[in-house]
């Protein structure tokens, strides 16, 4: 497989990961009913740093509960 389009595949796979680890944090903020500055927040960072947003929200939802 050319080095190429295995580079470009896994940037896609990358960009997917990012996209469905932002759009599972706006969903459970929502559900939480939690206020939209602070939705998009977590969505962002969620989004940007998928690894580190998304164990950092699932730690905080852990310890912050409603």
């Amino acid at each position: 497989m050319d080095r190429l389009l295995l580079a470009q595949i896994v940037y896609f796979v990358i960009i997917v990961i990012m996209i469905l680890s932002a759009l599972w944090v706006l969903a459970d903020t929502r559900k939480r009913g939690r206020p939209w500055g602070e939705i998009l927040v977590w969505t962002m960072f969620a989004g940007w740093f998928f690894g580190l947003g998304l164990v950092t929200y699932i730690v905080w939802k852990k310890k912050v509960k409603d």
